[in-house]
């Protein structure tokens, strides 16, 4: 019986020897067992175990897990592969959030990390709640307004495009605050769907500039928009409105608080070459 049970242990050591890498560390042991052989057979297994055992701690580290799943969405994404990189890093999101906090640079990392996938597809409500969800992890984090200007001016476009005004107006009230925005200063676009340049006027190869007047609301949308100058005149003129009461700025603060404001100027510019037409202030 001692044979039998000594010999299935040595299975048992061989085994765990193979897959730790540890096989050099045990010799061949012969019957019959002895205090001396079971004492080695002991600390052979343990020496196999112990790296074993390390293998299966590293598995379950969360720092390890967030480090693979870094790589994960840096090789899908460089693969465009959009939705598994999405699914890398909201699992990314969660575990960090979950481990190291919100304030943590992997955090902001997988937070961006998603926003990007779902802008990558093209799913918009996806992507306003994502940069939503990153804007205020990265302000949380301590980041300024500054850094933040490009990722606010994307969930205004997609805001916009849902019509979620509501949104679109916390986004550029923010930015408004960010540059302190004031008497003196222009308000300046924050959304400019493009502008449709004129079938016929850009197949006879004519250009021109439309100057507007404007009105914008406390929460920056355009109100009122009024040509008061165009070259050519009159042709570009229907194009221009018809854009620009879309836009958005960012709003007029007094005493830190949104006001109407009227009196502006902005200039729109239809030039050719199969571009969208430009705009100056």
């Amino acid at each position: 019986m001692k044979s039998a049970h000594f010999s299935t242990l040595t299975n048992w050591l061989l085994f765990f020897a193979r897959i730790s890498g540890c096989r050099g560390k045990i010799s061949s042991v012969a019957y019959p067992m002895t205090e001396t052989r079971r004492y080695i057979l002991n600390a052979g297994l343990a020496a196999c175990v112990a790296p074993l055992g390390a293998v299966l701690t590293a598995c379950d580290d969360p720092k390890a897990k967030i480090k693979d799943l870094k790589s994960l969405v840096q090789v899908n994404y460089g693969a465009k592969k959009f939705k598994e990189s999405g699914a890398n890093a909201q699992e990314g999101l969660k575990l960090a959030l979950e481990t190291v906090g919100p304030k943590h640079p992997d955090t902001l990392y997988f937070a961006q990390a998603v926003s990007e996938a779902y802008l990558q597809l093209g799913d918009k409500s996806k992507a306003m709640a994502a940069l939503d969800r990153e804007i205020e992890l990265r302000l949380g984090a301590g980041q300024t307004e500054s850094k933040l200007q490009s990722r606010r001016t994307y969930a205004i476009k997609f805001a916009e495009e849902l019509g979620d005004r509501k949104v679109a107006a916390r986004h550029a009230l923010a930015i408004a605050r960010a540059i302190e925005m004031g008497k003196g200063k222009d308000p300046q676009p924050v959304y400019r769907p493009e502008t449709k340049y004129p079938r016929d006027l850009f197949a006879q190869g004519i250009e021109g500039d439309v100057t507007v007047t404007y009105s914008l609301d406390a929460e920056g949308a355009v109100t009122n928009a009024k040509v008061v100058k165009a070259t050519p005149k009159d042709l570009f003129d229907d194009a221009a409105i018809d854009s620009f009461m879309s836009w958005r700025f960012t709003p007029m603060l007094e005493n830190g608080k949104p006001v109407p404001t009227s009196g502006h100027q902005y200039t729109l510019m239809f030039r050719l070459g199969g571009r969208a037409p430009g705009a100056r202030n």
